[in-house]
């Protein structure tokens, strides 16, 4: 479309597709993305916090790694390291939010899983801030980044003995039970958990006689005790069921009809691991999944992009705002998913765990393939000098985070749903005026353009 027709009503189609790819996304990740995740992880035996760090953190990031890949080769603009920022504010504060706020029960989280995925973030964040100063980014720089990133699945590879030891450690922190009632944010009392949220494989099933003294938890090991610690594998589904039943209401029925040309594709092109006749392909669920993901990542950023550049929006606004709620959808919906069933630290570690593979990953790898493999010796251009202090301010986020959460009593509730609710927007707000250059000239305008 020519600007004209865009500004004369045009971009409302623009504003439909994002839309559509939106619902789009929320299908692939309710239906596909999370329950393959969970047979994945059920298969390899491993923690939900581990799960949620990597596996989890790497699929639901696949939307930023279309939009930094975008964004290198196509946009050449800073709209990935914008979009990786804002996505990083979303993911630790709108994330853990959600999960706290429609969990539908009190979750209560180990200490360790925060304060290893926080610090590995800093680091991260430290190596970011680096790259970008100089407004510059060259083929050693990228690999730096990706280096950072073998250290942190090496870290995790060896997490459970990281974990007995930190446990051993004389340390401030310590995990909620379910007795204790102070809360920073009031002294309502909190009511136990009984059986709510004690369901098989909650995370909330763990009782409190593994705990020592200070409150620490004893470290288990499922060798020992002849068994996994969480049972995650997806609940079956009858092959029977089929998605083109019509249902009852006139809601519903709106929504069907809205939805079915995407719930056919899905289903004609990804296996359902749910069902009983398709759960031994749950990797190639997994695969496509991440490939669909993909693909409405890609339409989704390039309608945001037309969207910003129509009302003369900056792209790194865009960047920080609407495609980091785009793009962040999949770990929203992903960890309020294993959230409701429990799995406290599995949605935390998903959501930190997703800004160290956001960071590292999926801006270290299209820099490397941009300046060491299709044009050695170049450099990546950084244009904002705005987004060097959103990246510092990162910091700020993971203090209030840990502080927030020790203060609570280490349980995310409803009270601290809304405290972190808040200062996302408070750091949205500050950061966009950033480059709506409000504090000084950071953000140099976009070139004229006839398109």
């Amino acid at each position: 479309m020519s600007p004209e027709t865009r500004k004369n009503g045009g971009l409302i189609l623009h504003i439909i597709i994002t839309i559509y790819m939106f619902i789009g996304i929320a299908i692939v990740c309710d239906e596909y993305f999370v329950p393959s995740l969970e047979m994945i992880c059920d298969v390899l035996q491993l923690t939900e916090d581990v799960a949620g760090a990597t596996f989890m953190a790497a699929g639901s990031s696949a939307p930023e790694l279309a939009t930094s890949i975008i964004a290198v080769f196509v946009a050449k603009d800073d709209i990935g390291i914008s979009g990786v920022i804002g996505s990083a504010v979303f993911n630790i504060m709108f994330v853990i939010s959600v999960c706290a706020l429609f969990a539908g029960h009190v979750i209560f989280i180990n200490w360790w899983p925060l304060i290893r995925d926080s610090t590995f973030y800093c680091i991260s964040i430290c190596a970011l801030l680096l790259t970008i100063y100089d407004e510059e980014v060259t083929w050693y720089e990228s690999v730096f980044l990706l280096l950072l990133y073998v250290l942190y699945i090496v870290m995790m590879w060896y997490n459970s003995r990281l974990e007995a030891w930190a446990n051993t450690l004389n340390v401030p922190f310590k995990n909620a039970t379910r007795e204790e009632k102070s809360s920073l944010f009031g002294s309502k009392p909190v009511p136990p958990m009984g059986d709510q949220g004690l369901k098989e494989g909650d995370a909330g099933s763990q009782d409190t006689e593994g705990q020592d003294g200070t409150g620490m938890r004893v470290q288990e090991t499922a060798e020992i005790e002849g068994a996994t610690n969480k049972v995650m594998a997806p609940e079956m589904k009858d092959d029977d069921v089929s998605p083109w039943t019509v249902p009852v209401g006139v809601w519903e029925r709106f929504t069907w009809g809205m939805s079915l040309p995407l719930v056919a594709l899905h289903h004609f092109t990804t296996p359902d691991c749910r069902r009983e006749r398709f759960r031994r392909f749950y990797l190639m669920t997994f695969i496509m999944s991440m490939i669909w993901i993909a693909a409405y990542s890609y339409i989704m950023v390039w309608m945001i992009t037309v969207i910003g550049f129509t009302l003369g929006i900056p792209d790194t606004v865009m960047g920080l705002t609407l495609i980091a709620v785009g793009v962040s959808a999949p770990d929203a919906l992903s960890s309020l998913c294993v959230a409701k069933q429990g799995f406290g630290d599995m949605a935390v570690s998903n959501a930190i765990g997703s800004n160290v593979f956001d960071i590292l990953l999926c801006l270290g790898l299209p820099w490397f393939i941009k300046t060491a493999i299709t044009d050695p010796g170049v450099v990546v251009l950084v244009e904002s000098r705005g987004l060097t202090y959103s990246t510092v301010s990162l910091f700020s986020t993971v203090i209030f985070l840990i502080a927030a959460t020790h203060l609570n009593g280490w349980k995310l509730d409803k009270k601290y749903g809304v405290v972190l609710l808040f200062w996302y927007l408070f750091f949205m707000i500050f950061a966009s005026l950033y480059e709506l250059n409000v504090f000084g000239y950071l953000n140099p305008p976009e070139c004229p353009s006839p398109y």
